[in-house]
């Protein structure tokens, strides 16, 4: 757990920041005044048109709302773009991206450390021994190292999605 701890926190860490500049960039170039405006301009003169009972709108009604709408959008949207940032990045690493690094990483730990442990004992007959003491060098080797990933993997995970939310 503790030679794996800083290399996931490192990964988590780059990842979170990649995806992070990844996902403000595509916040900030997403703008919606214009479809906005678009349907407030069709939606409305009808309106318009009913109440004042003119057949064509003042350009100075339209300058008029455009502006309004303009001034709420402006007011509204930077904090909901921020709500949906936030939320976007915590459901991602939490329900996506954590459990994935920590997976490939602490699988390619274990992997290494598992075969360089069978290939040392083969070389040092090591299994010979084991198998003439009637025990499974696979039972040996291996169920010590599953039961310490399935106890490491979610605290693992957990530590590095705290770091990088």
């Amino acid at each position: 757990f503790l030679y794996s701890l800083p290399l996931i926190l490192l990964t988590f860490l780059a990842s979170g920041l990649a995806i992070a500049m990844l996902s403000s960039d595509i916040l900030r170039r997403v703008d919606v005044t214009d479809t906005v405006l678009t349907v407030v301009q069709r939606e409305v003169k009808p309106l318009i048109q009913m109440f004042t009972g003119d057949e064509d709108v003042s350009p100075m009604y339209t300058m008029m709302i455009n502006m309004k709408v303009k001034g709420m959008l402006n007011t509204t949207i930077p904090p909901a773009k921020a709500k949906l940032y936030a939320m976007g990045m915590a459901k991602l690493f939490v329900l996506e991206i954590g459990p994935l690094i920590t997976a490939l990483l602490l699988s390619g730990r274990v992997g290494g450390s598992y075969a360089g442990e069978v290939a040392t004992m083969q070389s040092t007959a090591q299994n010979k021994l084991l198998l003439t003491l009637g025990v499974s060098p696979i039972a040996w080797t291996f169920v010590p190292s599953l039961f310490a990933s399935l106890i490491a993997s979610p605290l693992l995970t957990m530590a590095g999605t705290a770091l990088a939310l």
